[in-house]
């Protein structure tokens, strides 16, 4: 047995010679210097393609450096610019990462595979996130809603602050900030468009004059548009005659075009000037009548103060006794 031990002590010392020589040896290390070097060239040309994206979306950013930060076309070259580069390393990098485990020695096509049905059981999951992302994409591009617009979007009436690839945020009059999914978005009004109309109607009470105050109203709203001829969009106000009768008044209008963001302070200011131009030339105000008809019961005579009969003397000496 001990003949058998120092044979193979002598045995593995003679092959050690051999082993460190073959791992000495080019050949041994030429394989894992030459994949080192494909996985080298690979990332190399990852991160050149990835830098090269990002050099032409700076370089299309650089066109609006000049533009205000509000500026629609800036918001939306911003947030194409941001979904490019995304976009470009979820592509880059996992071709990368594929070729470089092919480089390895690994299995690539069953990896593939696994990943395929992992993406479509993340794609049935992430399918609204999906098409948030796919409607605020369409939105930029189709360019019909902007930094600034006053929108009404489901009921929310406010001012839209930003626009991205998934989410609308519109500020509310009262200051509250609404986050809107892009993808939830079928019909909305955009008020801050082409033009807006200032429309202020005027209760008119069905005792006054109307032919008298129809001029009153005319010339209020001439003196209003002398004063704001900048936002007018056309030559001057148009007061309608009567719109409609109400219960305890009858309806009259000034209708006008105006720059878009300009319809609600005209209103205002034109309110005003016709409370005033209506007290100087004591023009009432209606107010709510109500007409009240009473029935006499049809079940018995109408008692008149005649048909009351009066106290006899029996009951007035009946009186006395008690």
């Amino acid at each position: 047995m001990l003949s058998s031990v120092l044979s193979l002590f002598s045995t593995i010392g003679a092959t050690r010679p051999i082993v460190l020589q073959s791992y000495l040896s080019l050949e041994y290390w030429q394989p894992v210097v030459v994949g080192g070097l494909r996985i080298a060239v690979i990332l190399v040309v990852g991160l050149v393609a990835l830098r090269l994206v990002t050099q032409a979306t700076t370089r299309w950013m650089a066109r609006f450096e000049d533009v205000e930060a509000n500026d629609p076309r800036r918001q939306r070259a911003a947030t194409l610019s941001n979904l490019i580069q995304s976009s470009a390393q979820y592509v880059v990098w996992p071709i990368v990462v594929i070729m470089i485990l092919s480089e390895v020695g690994l299995d690539v096509g069953a990896l593939i595979a696994t990943a395929g049905v992992a993406g479509l059981a993340i794609g049935f999951g992430a399918q609204t996130l999906v098409k948030d992302v796919i409607g605020g994409v369409f939105l930029l591009f189709d360019d019909i809603i902007r930094v600034g617009n006053l929108v009404n979007i489901g009921g929310t009436v406010g001012t839209v602050e930003e626009i991205g690839v998934r989410l609308i945020k519109v500020r509310k009059f009262d200051g509250e900030l609404v986050m809107i999914p892009a993808g939830e978005i079928r019909t909305f009004g955009n008020k801050s468009f082409d033009w807006a109309r200032v429309i202020v109607p005027v209760g008119l009470s069905y005792e006054q004059d109307v032919d008298a105050i129809l001029p009153i109203m005319e010339q209020v709203a001439k003196d209003w548009a002398e004063e704001h001829a900048d936002i007018l969009l056309e030559e001057a106000p148009h007061v309608q005659g009567l719109m409609d009768f109400g219960d305890s008044s009858v309806t009259a209008r000034i209708v006008v075009q105006v720059t878009p963001g300009e319809q609600y302070a005209a209103e205002r200011e034109l309110r005003q000037r016709l409370k005033r131009a209506f007290d100087e030339r004591g023009v009432e105000i209606p107010f709510p009548q109500r007409t009240v008809h009473t029935i006499a019961d049809a079940s018995g005579p109408t008692r008149t103060p005649e048909s009351v009969p009066s106290p006899t003397s029996d009951d007035s000496a009946s009186e006395g006794a008690d």
